[in-house]
């Protein structure tokens, strides 16, 4: 936990009272932020203060410290404050912060310019349509950019839609069906449809070299359902997930992650003898840079 007690927090937060919560705000400390596997990514709601609290604490390899949707209009200031009084009290941290500020045009700038000299990793940023929509923002600040996939004109342009600051995308399935006006229950695991649409993602992201993260599954009382995603989508080429519980995390973590030891064992056999093999399996040189690559990425 960040805070022992947060129950002042809790009335600032109740009151709204902008006042109180800026005193809360200290000199940051700009300790070492990490880069980790990306295999689960918590969405926590920045009014939210007894989940702000934990964010210390939970095994999600990414913190979406969230200023979108979720939070009501009349608590979207004191929820970018009450972030910047979190991050300004973390002494240390072992997973990535993210914050997913509003729509640019709809409060996403003034986010980023409150938020951007505080110490995590990653602005995430919604309903883009081109890199145009965001040129300003990569003068505005030096954080890594996260795009949401959830337009149609981003989604059909996403070969192209590269910039040396972004490293993450997140597909929002829900809002881009919407705006191709398909009916969400097309989500079904044996929907080609669906099946098309993540594997595009997966492909054009891979190929601009930027993690692909797949969407948040709803139904959060389903692990059963969300571990059958999770596994479709890593067979897709999907790197991890956007989770809304901890017992979801769990689930991402240990399906995202590899066999590191065995892969090392292959790629230290492979540099030392040149081609083997194992278990049936014939270890060549594509072979070989698979495994590589698993390791570059852990």
């Amino acid at each position: 936990m960040i805070f022992k007690d947060i129950s002042k927090l809790q009335e600032i937060v109740d009151k709204n009272n902008i006042k109180e919560a800026l005193k809360l705000i200290k000199k940051q400390k700009n300790f070492p932020l990490p880069q980790t596997k990306k295999r689960s990514a918590l969405m926590i709601s920045g009014h939210q203060i007894k989940h702000l609290n934990k964010i210390d604490e939970l095994p999600a390899d990414i913190i979406m410290l969230n200023l979108e949707d979720g939070v009501p209009k009349e608590k979207k200031e004191i929820a970018r404050i009450m972030i910047a009084v979190f991050l300004s009290h973390i002494e240390k941290i072992d997973k990535e912060i993210v914050i997913r500020v509003n729509a640019l045009d709809e409060g996403g700038i003034e986010d980023i310019e409150f938020l951007k000299n505080f110490n995590f990793n990653a602005f995430r940023i919604p309903k883009v349509n081109s890199l145009e929509d965001i040129d300003d923002i990569f003068l505005l600040t030096e954080k890594e950019l996260h795009i949401s996939v959830e337009t149609k004109e981003i989604f059909i342009n996403l070969k192209n839609f590269k910039h040396p600051k972004i490293k993450a995308f997140y597909i929002g399935v829900y809002d881009l069906l919407n705006e191709l006006n398909i009916p969400h229950s097309v989500i079904k695991l044996d929907n080609p449809l669906i099946h098309k649409i993540l594997t595009d993602f997966s492909i054009y992201s891979n190929y601009n070299s930027i993690t692909p993260i797949g969407f948040v599954y709803q139904q959060y009382k389903d692990l059963e359902g969300f571990s059958k995603w999770c596994l479709l989508q890593k067979d897709l080429g999907i790197k991890g997930v956007g989770c809304i519980t901890p017992a979801q995390i769990e689930i991402a973590n240990k399906i995202f992650s590899e066999d590191l030891e065995f892969a090392r064992m292959i790629v230290e056999k492979f540099e030392k003898e040149g081609p083997f093999t194992i278990d049936g399996l014939y270890v060549d040189e594509p072979i070989y840079k698979n495994y590589l690559q698993i390791l570059s990425r852990f």
